[in-house]
C-alpha cells in the first residue's frame, strides 16, 4: 500500500476545528501524526506573496518520503474572505492552516477538505461488514476488480490473515451451494412444468440470486421458465 493510502485511511475526526462553515484540522495535530507515520516528513513555509490590493497569499511546502507538495491560500478573516493589510496575527493563523493543507495532500485529513466527517475505509475493511451473509459476501467479492479481490484478500491484520482467508473460502463455498441448489431446483421445476413451484422459488429468490440463477440456466430453460410466468 502506498504511503498516500496509509495516510489517507487515518481517523483525524477528534483533531478537525471549524470555521464558520468550513473544517479543518490543528497545523500541530496533523504535523505530530504525520510525523509519527514519516519520522522523515519537511516543510518550508515560502515568502507570502502580497497583491496591489494589500490581499496577501500564503504557501508552504510538505515533503514526505521525497514527493512535495505546495499548497496556497490567501488570509482569510472569520467570513473567510480575503483581509487586505492583514496584521501578523492573521498572517500567521493563515500561514499554518496552509501549512495544515499541504500535509492533507499526502492523504493524511484530506477527507475533512472534501467535507466528509471520516475517513474512507478500507476495502479489507468493507468485506469484513458483509461476512455475515454468504450471498451478501459472493456479491460484494464479485463486485470488486481483481485487484481489490486481492488487496481485500491479503488485507486482514497480522495473526487474522489465515483465518479471515479460511472464512473467505467457506463464505463463498456456502454460497455456491447455495446457488447450485437454487438452480437444480428450477431446472427440476421447469422439466416438470411446475409454474407454481417456480414461481414461488423464483420470488424467495434477491435479486442478486435472480441474477445468477440466469446465468446458469441455459437459453431454452430461461424461455421455458418465462412461458411458465406468462401461463399463470
Amino acid at each position: 500500500m502506498s504511503k498516500f493510502n496509509e495516510l489517507s485511511k487515518i481517523d483525524c475526526s477528534e483533531f478537525i476545528e471549524k470555521k464558520g462553515q468550513l473544517s479543518y484540522i490543528s497545523w500541530a495535530s496533523a504535523w505530530q501524526i504525520l510525523c509519527e507515520q514519516c519520522p522523515d516528513s519537511t516543510y518550508e513555509h515560502h515568502d507570502p506573496v502580497t497583491f496591489p490590493s494589500g490581499e496577501i497569499m500564503v504557501s508552504c511546502t510538505v515533503t514526505v518520503d521525497g514527493i512535495s507538495h505546495r499548497m496556497h491560500l490567501p488570509v482569510l478573516d472569520h467570513r473567510n474572505k480575503p483581509i487586505q493589510n492583514p496584521n501578523v496575527f492573521q498572517l500567521n493563523t493563515s500561514m499554518q492552516r496552509c501549512f495544515a493543507k499541504a500535509i492533507s495532500m499526502h492523504g493524511l485529513g484530506l477527507y475533512v477538505y472534501r467535507g466528509e466527517d471520516l475517513p474512507p475505509t478500507s476495502i479489507y475493511d468493507e468485506t469484513i461488514k458483509v461476512m455475515g451473509d454468504s450471498v451478501k459476501f459472493h456479491e460484494h467479492i464479485n463486485s470488486l476488480t481483481e485487484e481489490e479481490q486481492n488487496e481485500a484478500f491479503n488485507g486482514a491484520p497480522a495473526g487474522e490473515k489465515t483465518a479471515f482467508k479460511a472464512a473467505w473460502r467457506d463464505l463463498l463455498k456456502e454460497a455456491e451451494e447455495l446457488f447450485e441448489g437454487q438452480v437444480e431446483y428450477m431446472r427440476t421445476a421447469i422439466e416438470n412444468e411446475d409454474g407454481h413451484k417456480l414461481r414461488e422459488a423464483w420470488e424467495e429468490c434477491t435479486d442478486y440470486e435472480k441474477s445468477i440463477i440466469r446465468n446458469r440456466l441455459t437459453s431454452e430453460q430461461r424461455e421455458a421458465a418465462r412461458q411458465h410466468f406468462q401461463g399463470e
